[in-house]
């Protein structure tokens, strides 16, 4: 027989919207935010270190809701369940990221509670996907290596005047 699930506490990180984590909290949903010290006096302040924030997540057995690339990583490094809102490429404005969460909470948590192991939730526009945090990573890295070609490019194709100011 399984052990009973254990109930899933959410931490949004602090790229994402604070009030989607307090509005979740108004259902009796159990979230917090990066800086919410009235919900957790031992929550992170805004601005501190992925390290920092992953160890409080792990300590108060929460699950970090993040578009930070970085902290995906981090999470896949100390093996801990993540979610993973990922608007491919295109910011999601704060009323889409709303009707992202609220559409999807359900599904998440019970996503959560009954993987087998540790899990990346890759939340889209459309659809969410359970992927292995070794698939997340291999993901993040491509993403990652994506982005800095385009910098790249971008950089190489202004003119020298705009890059350092005129001449």
């Amino acid at each position: 027989m399984r052990p009973k699930a254990r109930t899933v506490r959410l931490l949004f990180d602090e790229n994402l919207p604070w009030r989607v984590a307090s509005a979740l909290q108004t259902l009796e949903i159990p979230a917090s935010y990066v800086g919410d010290a009235e919900a957790s006096p031992a929550s992170p302040a805004r601005g501190s270190a992925d390290e920092v924030i992953l160890t409080h997540a792990e300590q108060f057995n929460q699950v970090v809701v993040t578009s930070n690339l970085d902290m995906i990583l981090l999470c896949v490094e100390r093996h801990q369940q993540v979610i993973w809102v990922d608007p491919r490429g295109r910011q999601l404005r704060r009323e889409d990221l709303v009707l992202l969460v609220f559409k999807n909470i359900s599904d998440w948590v019970e996503r959560l509670e009954n993987a087998e192991e540790p899990v990346c939730l890759r939340a889209m526009r459309t659809k969410t996907e359970s992927i292995a945090l070794d698939d997340a990573d291999r993901r993040v890295r491509a993403r990652m290596s994506r982005i800095s070609s385009q910098r790249t490019a971008v950089k190489r194709s202004r003119p020298l005047g705009e890059l350092f100011g005129e001449l």
